[in-house]
């Protein structure tokens, strides 16, 4: 159950218990019912009303599903974890079995002998064995802390959407975007970013940013808001009121999170020599196709190595973010480039693409997609990038080192 389903339900033993109960007299009573309804309808409907009472209480029953913390998520348990439960299960059942077996056969006398001389010794020298145990702990979580860990960086395969899910060397966990689908048919964040998160072992989120409210950026983000914990939520100002932003605003309202609205020169300090600086959108905004060109446009930086994120800017957006930075391009530069809107012709133009000089760019694009995504003319642009497309290539996962970049 719970590598399928990554559910641990705390109620699940009540309420099959009392189902049990109860499911038995529900059958029996409505197979009499129907018999008789052929003879008397009058006492069937007597019987009926027994019936009615066993199948409200099942209902009622049922209504535990909705009590707090009757719907707990947990990581996905790996191959490892499953086989080791399996083991660790048969030897305690043999062990179980064997001391409370009235007829020990010679071999079973043995294991109990052994297990009994086990428990002595363990006993005789409990103090310099703890010790021991407690040395060892000492040491691996000494080197846990000492050998630095990547910033890693996974570009998730959502289908026509962006999904950003970031894992910093001490753990902390950001997701930029969430993908989204408009087919009533398959929920993106239900079907594909919650189980992917979970896998990835993960059952809280630190950090979530918004970059505009577009259905196949956020669409998956409001499962996670709704089923995982999370810490603290960005996004940008709104100016159109959408039915997306009005149920993002409905459930951080009810789960009591924090949500804060960026604008240019915001710096967020995710972990140690991890910054998220906002480049976009300033104080004067467009007002032509209002969600994408206001999106937020941000630099990752992990000391020498940068990921810019660029939501579904277009041409308009990024020319006026060139004239803002005209002075300091330095800004704009990166070694990774998230293409705006998933390689439309509308985005990407050659002089932002000139000062922002990536050396990879990463395309979040569904198979097939209606909309021809990414376009001839953006990939002839990219020609000198490195191109990663996850209607291609699957998932995208940089790893990158304190000193130097993989």
């Amino acid at each position: 159950m719970l590598y399928n389903f990554n559910l641990l339900g705390i109620y699940f033993l009540i309420s099959n218990l009392l189902v049990s109960f109860i499911i038995g007299p529900i059958i029996i009573i409505s197979c009499v019912c129907i018999i008789i309804s052929f003879v008397s309808f009058p006492i069937s409907k007597i019987i009926g009303m027994f019936l009615n009472f066993g199948i409200n209480l099942l209902i009622n029953i049922s209504k535990i599903s909705y009590l707090p913390f009757s719907k707990i998520y947990v990581p996905t348990p790996n191959e490892f974890l499953i086989v080791m439960y399996f083991i660790i299960a048969i030897i305690l059942n043999q062990i179980y079995l064997i001391y409370n077996s009235k007829f020990l056969n010679p071999t079973s006398i043995r294991i109990k002998n052994l297990i009994s001389l086990f428990k002595y010794k363990i006993k005789q020298k409990r103090k310099y064995k703890l010790k021991i145990v407690s040395f060892l702990l000492i040491i691996f979580l000494f080197v846990q802390i000492i050998i630095p860990k990547n910033l890693k960086i996974y570009f998730v395969d959502v289908g026509q959407g962006d999904c950003t899910f970031i894992v910093t060397p001490n753990n902390k966990t950001i997701l930029i975007d969430g993908g989204g689908s408009d087919s009533k048919e398959f929920d993106v964040g239900k079907s594909t970013l919650l189980p992917y998160i979970l896998d990835r072992g993960v059952t809280k989120i630190d950090y979530i940013v918004i970059t505009h409210f577009d259905q196949d950026h956020v669409g998956g983000i409001l499962t996670i808001l709704e089923e995982l914990k999370v810490g603290k939520v960005y996004i940008p100002k709104q100016i159109e009121d959408r039915d997306n932003y009005k149920r993002f605003v409905d459930i951080v309202k009810n789960k009591k999170i924090s949500v804060k609205i960026l604008k240019k020169g915001d710096i967020l300090k995710f972990d140690n020599n991890i910054s998220f600086e906002i480049l976009w959108p300033s104080g004067k905004q467009i007002k032509e196709n209002v969600l994408n060109n206001n999106s937020i446009v941000a630099k990752l930086k992990y000391n020498n190595f940068e990921v810019l994120f660029t939501g579904d800017i277009e041409k308009i957006a990024e020319e006026e973010i060139l004239k803002e930075y005209s002075k300091n391009l330095n800004k704009l530069k990166a070694t990774v480039l998230k293409i705006a809107h998933h390689g439309s012709k509308t985005s990407t133009t050659s002089n932002f693409l000139r000062a922002v000089n990536p050396k990879i760019c990463l395309i979040g694009v569904g198979k097939n997609n209606l909309f021809n995504h990414p376009s001839n003319e953006v990939l002839n642009r990219l020609e000198h990038t490195k191109i990663y497309r996850t209607d291609q290539d699957g998932e995208i996962i940089l790893q990158v080192n304190s000193k130097r970049r993989n």
